[in-house]
């Protein structure tokens, strides 16, 4: 490599002479002598020559020190060469480990052909290319003409010992792949319909195919490769898929995604709770969905008014505050991922409890039965605590949402009772008035007279 500087710049190199000789440097050329350095300033000179003169002089005139000596480079290892194309081909190698004291500037590959079979015909052109890393493409071969390809590596002293191919390479038409014609997404567990394929051209077979799901295989004939089967695993899938006989190094690659099936775990409550009360949350964990139907709006789905649900991290989750009595039974569809599955439960919302007015507010004389029972209608209570004020003799039942009062009163009085529902939302009572008289008494009589007809009493 030569490359043009300014002498006056290289003066620093001088140091390897002693102090009492000069180096003078003229059009290129170095002499030794006695006397003063006299450089021409501004004068361009060739780098390497200019290196290996003063090389020479340095060693010439130091000879007590030691001075720093470089070689070439040791030679590259490992070298493979590869058709690429019916006129090229790429050649890659691992460089030196020793660069000889003297940094690698470059590497030179050379095409050598053979006369070696399967090509007849005959090519005396040798191709060198330079480069400064592996790998180095080569163009400019000839078609059907077997080569043998090598390779050293240069620094400013000189080249490596070159290393060699040990086989022929011969420039090709290179086999090719097409795309494949589909990169489905599918579900787990459900066939790939229809087929992937991908035509190709110059080879005979495939190889091994790597990065496709368990399940799913791949087959060669007539130029075609079929991609089919019933993948049994879940993910993202790129697979490679190499091209075996014919020329060069060439795969057919492509992508398969397989989603899981959609699943919904079962609702981690079923509530039974009072109207305007706060739902303690509701959630259902989930696989391969992405969302819900119907997110975050109140009501739908078969919720009650005022309870809504939100999908996040594969988790529904059911809250509010419902506005709404019933039993409630929802189904929350899935969306993304794959199958129609929904999440579904159950919410019970009960109303307030009440109680109507007393069917009666008798009044009976005492030691006579209540001949007919008072009742209260209830909604919401499932039954009645210990009853207040009623008298003695008699007491209250609870079925079927009804409050039954009976009994034969043994205490006289006005009895103001309460009797509180249980069960349901709220404290609420039944509540009414019985009044219990004494029997009507006649005492004895002060005197039993007998007196005249007209006479005064």
């Amino acid at each position: 490599m030569t490359i043009r500087i300014l002498l006056f710049s290289l003066l620093p190199l001088l140091s390897f002479a002693q102090s009492n000789s000069k180096v003078t440097i003229r059009d290129n050329k170095q002499t030794s002598e006695k006397g003063s350095l006299e450089p021409k300033r501004n004068t361009f000179y060739n780098l390497d020559e200019i290196k290996v003169r003063w090389k020479k002089a340095a060693l010439e005139n130091c000879p007590i020190v030691v001075c720093p000596t470089s070689s070439v480079p040791g030679p590259c290892t490992t070298i493979l060469a590869t058709p690429t194309g019916p006129s090229s081909a790429s050649v890659s190698f691992v460089p030196p480990t020793n660069d000889g004291g003297s940094p690698i500037t470059g590497y030179v590959v050379t095409a050598t052909p053979t006369s070696s079979a399967p090509a007849k015909r005959k090519s005396s052109s040798v191709i060198i290319v330079t480069g400064t890393s592996s790998p180095i493409l080569l163009t400019g071969l000839s078609f059907g003409i077997n080569y043998i390809f090598s390779v050293l590596a240069t620094n400013a002293i000189g080249g490596s010992p070159p290393i060699t191919t040990t086989t022929t390479v011969t420039p090709c038409i290179l086999n090719t792949a097409t795309p494949a014609s589909t990169n489905p997404t599918i579900n787990v567990n459900t066939a790939l319909t229809p087929f992937i394929t991908i035509v190709t051209t110059g080879a005979t077979n495939i190889g091994t195919s790597t990065g496709l799901p368990m399940g799913v295989t791949a087959s060669w004939l007539s130029n075609l490769i079929t991609i089919s089967g019933i993948p049994t695993v879940t993910g993202l899938f790129t697979y490679t898929i190499p091209l075996t006989g014919g020329c060069g190094s060439v795969d057919a690659t492509g992508t398969i995604t397989v989603n899981a099936s959609n699943t919904s775990g079962a609702a981690s409550s079923t509530p039974t709770l009072c109207i305007s009360t706060a739902l303690t949350n509701i959630t259902h964990t989930t696989i391969g969905a992405t969302g819900i139907s119907n997110a975050g709006v109140s009501g739908s789905n078969g919720l009650p008014a005022g309870v809504s649900a939100v999908f996040a991290s594969n988790t529904i989750t059911i809250s509010g505050t419902p506005t709404a009595t019933g039993t409630f039974n929802y189904s929350i569809p899935l969306t993304g991922g794959y199958g129609n599955v929904s999440a579904t439960g159950i919410i019970t919302v009960t109303g307030s409890n009440t109680a109507t007015a007393a069917s009666s507010t008798p009044t009976l004389c005492i030691s006579t039965a209540l001949t007919t029972s008072i009742t209260h209608t209830t909604t919401g209570a499932t039954a009645i605590g210990s009853p207040t004020g009623l008298p003695n003799g008699v007491s209250a039942i609870f079925a079927n949402n009804t409050i039954t009062i009976s009994g034969t009163p043994t205490a006289t009085g006005t009895f103001n009772y309460s009797i509180p529902l249980t069960g349901g939302c709220g404290n609420v009572n039944a509540t009414g008035t019985i009044t219990v008289t004494a029997v009507n008494i006649a005492g004895t009589a002060s005197s039993n007279p007998t007196l005249v007809v007209n006479t005064a009493l």
